[in-house]
């Protein structure tokens, strides 16, 4: 259908609707619904609407135990049936869900929603309707049947390979994920760029963690972890790595002008103080009990870092290395000494100008042999 070429989900399902419509099977609907790789949720819908165009629903996810799943064909058929069908203009059919509601009030005459079964056993949902008079016919449904082991094979497909892209995003960042999926995988290599580079700790994390149970610590620092990726990644930012209570973070400088420096520096500082105002927002609603509000330290550095994989033959770790990481983790040590949640190196406050920031004067770093002059927001 698609000469080998990839095809996203949404895309491949409008083209299956257009071609049952051209066949002579008046689709008017066709929707999916699979399960999903994500840390908060487990299922994303997908659809085609003859008038309406393609709609990703719920882009956020919906949790499977949702009132709107128990109110669903989904349901049924991961609970076993291999089908659920509601000719919707015979008026003596239950409208026992919610979707079948909604479709008779828009005029469609007949909902078939099948079983979509993967490689791995698991059991996925399709669903097409059509606004006929008569519905479905017997010559339709077996089409349906016919075609579907061939759907699954290529929804499955695309299906495995955005769950890796999705899963590799998450626990490696984006740009150690594009650089895996593209065949960057070979041990102790990794190409030098220009960065800015954000560390970030988490004040009181010992004492925390000596206080509180597992479950309440590891609660506290979720939200901290948000509260600082998500303004890096609005800013251009990928998190690195995350281990313990600390942070680390770059802004890739690409093709490099004062302009675009100043630019991105900004962009920088600013995810930062974005940073600290949602750390501090933090309330009781949030955090677990007995966790006060949260505050972090802050350091942005500029500089030539490796990014590649390091690690053991059969344990690799895609990160970054280099003097401005380590300078970045010494600078952050000194908003604890100056009594400020943020400090950055002078190539950085060169990069913006000083614009404002102020000199905080020279400083000595554990293992830098030169004072460095530093420099706090404000």
């Amino acid at each position: 259908m698609h000469e080998g070429s990839r095809t996203d989900i949404l895309s491949y399902l409008e083209d299956m609707g257009v071609r049952f419509n051209a066949i002579g099977i008046p689709l008017v609907r066709v929707s999916l619904s699979l399960d999903d790789f994500h840390p908060e949720v487990v299922g994303r819908s997908y659809a085609w609407h003859r008038t309406q165009g393609r709609e990703e629903i719920d882009r956020r996810y919906t949790p499977r135990r949702a009132e709107s799943y128990w109110d669903s064909p989904v349901r049924v058929i991961h609970e076993g049936a291999a089908a659920v069908r509601r000719r919707l203009e015979d008026p003596q059919v239950p409208l026992d869900f919610g979707v079948t509601r909604e479709l008779k009030a828009t005029g469609v005459t007949d909902y078939a929603g099948l079983v979509l079964r993967f490689s791995d056993g698991s059991r996925q949902f399709i669903s097409f309707a059509t606004d006929r008079a008569g519905g479905f016919s017997d010559e339709d449904l077996t089409a349906f049947d016919t075609l579907l082991p061939f759907i699954s094979a290529r929804i499955e497909i695309e299906h495995a390979r955005r769950s890796t892209e999705q899963l590799l995003n998450t626990y490696l960042g984006r740009d150690a994920a594009r650089q895996v999926i593209a065949g960057t995988i070979r041990r102790n290599a990794g190409n030098a760029i220009e960065a800015i580079v954000l560390a970030s700790d988490l004040r009181g994390f010992t004492r925390l963690a000596d206080q509180l149970p597992a479950p309440a610590v590891i609660e506290a620092l979720g939200e901290y972890f948000e509260a600082v990726a998500q303004p890096v990644r609005r800013a251009g930012g990928d998190i690195i790595k995350m281990v313990g209570d600390g942070i680390l973070a770059i802004f890739p400088l690409g093709e490099r002008t004062p302009a675009r420096d100043a630019e991105a520096a900004a962009l920088a500082l600013d995810a930062v103080r974005q940073a600290v105002a949602g750390l501090a927002a933090a309330s009781g609603a949030v955090l677990p009990a007995g966790v006060g509000p949260l505050r972090a330290g802050f350091a942005l550095h500029a500089g030539e870092v490796t990014f590649g994989n390091v690690g053991a033959r059969d344990r690799l770790d895609f990160t970054v290395i280099g003097l401005a990481v380590n300078e970045a983790f010494r600078l952050e040590a000194l908003t604890k000494t100056l009594g400020v949640s943020a400090v950055t190196s002078a190539r950085f406050a060169a990069m913006l100008g000083h614009d404002g920031l102020r000199s905080a004067g020279f400083h000595v770093l554990r293992g830098v042999r030169e004072a460095r002059e530093v420099f706090t927001a404000v």
